[in-house]
């Protein structure tokens, strides 16, 4: 059910991808603007969220991919983001909760410019650049909302922690950064600017 919703949301068809026993949507977006690879299965349950945070209880987590890699289980990359996607998707559905802002490991990164960046995390948030995604999604009665998992550098990791997540959402934005994975950025804390003004 929600692939078909997510589907008619982009207005692109959505191909599965199969993990063993595990589920996945991908979306070429076209127009330069590369493709979304989506859980299927999380929103079918409530995440244990405190009440304050009720309205993220029941999500489904993607990753943008930059169009220039290759969206298949073969390319190094593409089987990495899969498989963390995989991963959070069933810690989440173990009884486990998380919101924006919350951070996970970025797991066993293959050799290549991705890794060689220094990304020290996976930063939980709500959507930047498909904006399509901001709003929540209905299926069959339940309101899902689309949380995107954006690699961040472990100075952007320390500055969220210390100045809270909000102000560094907005440092993000004010430099372009978007949730779109993309080992070209720079990080959007230099040393000498560890705790803005």
């Amino acid at each position: 059910m929600f692939l078909e919703a997510l589907s008619q949301r982009l207005g692109k068809p959505v191909q599965e991808i199969t993990i063993g026993e595990d589920r996945l949507a991908l979306i070429l977006l076209g127009d330069s603007k590369g493709a979304v690879l989506c859980t299927l299965d999380l929103s079918k349950s409530r995440l244990p969220v405190p009440e304050p945070y009720h309205a993220e209880a029941v999500i489904e987590l993607y990753f943008l991919l930059p169009e220039y890699w290759q969206f298949n289980l073969e390319n190094p990359l593409f089987y990495w983001a899969a498989n963390r996607l995989i991963d959070i998707n069933n810690y989440l559905s173990k009884g486990h909760w998380a919101i924006s802002g919350h951070t996970f490991e970025l797991g066993e990164l293959p050799e290549g410019r991705f890794k060689e960046q220094g990304f020290s995390a996976l930063l939980l948030m709500d959507p930047i650049a498909l904006s399509e995604l901001s709003s929540k999604i209905d299926v069959a009665g339940r309101e899902v909302q689309c949380k995107a998992l954006c690699p961040i550098f472990k100075m952007e990791k320390d500055v969220k922690e210390a100045r809270g997540n909000i102000k560094f959402l907005h440092r993000l934005r004010d430099k372009g950064i978007t949730e779109r994975l993309d080992e070209f950025r720079v990080s959007v804390v230099k040393p000498r600017f560890l705790f803005w003004r």
